[in-house]
């Protein structure tokens, strides 16, 4: 399907390639049906051998304010319509973001709600402005949101998570650093030059060291202290004895 809702910026002297959500004046927000369009750019572009990392980055003055609520009459009925065209999408959006080979990196201003706060915490690493706030509202209408819980479960302690959904109140963006939602915040003004200075600091390693420390840090999530050495182990391997690919 066609969409307005994002675009796609290769800069290939950088090796960076940037996924803009363009719907800043209404905050950003999707529908289900587009969800999949945007994982499967995500996974596409950082698969390519000609990008080191890939951004993901809203217009205009909120990240994401969420999922566009169905139209009137369309929304879906049944357990099973409800997986194939709402819970699986969603799912399938984080599947590619971990499946990417490549960090994913989120570049957050104003709000990150819903989907908008979950996507960020599945990505590998986020910035935030320093006025940024992250929530998750869906309670407000009764919805457990375990979806989005799925996404941060791995990410940031469960009471936080709890805590979140429970209360429904906006966090700032020092707390979520804390939590585990993002990994640095910056000033408004200079969360450009934070963007910068975090790719200089990677875009310069060979492009297979930083898919092995991916890997590793996927691959080990739930894996045993003897599986995550013998892994740690081979990944070296592979990288150190392969042609350096930059």
């Amino acid at each position: 399907m066609d969409t307005d809702a994002f675009r796609i910026e290769e800069d290939a002297a950088r090796r960076v390639a940037t996924l803009r959500l363009t719907r800043g004046a209404t905050g950003n927000k999707l529908a289900a049906a587009e969800m999949p369009l945007i994982g499967r750019a995500i996974r596409e572009l950082g698969s390519r051998k000609a990008f080191k990392a890939v951004l993901v980055r809203g217009e205009g003055a909120n990240f994401c304010q969420g999922r566009l609520p169905d139209a009137s009459g369309t929304a879906p009925k049944t357990a099973l319509e409800i997986r194939e065209r709402v819970t699986e999408v969603i799912l399938g959006v984080y599947d590619d973001i971990r499946a990417t080979p490549v960090p994913v990196i989120a570049v957050v201003q104003g709000e990150a709600k819903g989907f908008g706060c979950a996507f960020v915490s599945q990505c590998d690493m986020a910035i935030a402005s320093d006025d940024a706030t992250f929530s998750l509202p869906e309670m407000d209408h009764h919805l457990p949101p375990t979806l989005a819980i799925s996404a941060m479960l791995h990410k940031v302690p469960p009471k936080r998570i709890l805590q979140m959904v429970y209360t429904r109140q906006p966090i700032r963006a020092a707390e979520a650093l804390a939590f585990g939602i993002v990994s640095e915040v910056a000033p408004r003004d200079g969360l450009d030059a934070a963007v910068e200075k975090m790719l200089a600091a990677m875009l310069d390693r060979n492009r297979a060291a930083l898919v092995g420390v991916k890997e590793y840090i996927n691959g080990t999530l739930h894996a045993d202290a003897h599986a995550s050495a013998r892994l740690a182990s081979n990944l070296l391997a592979s990288v150190l004895s392969s042609p350096r690919e930059d």
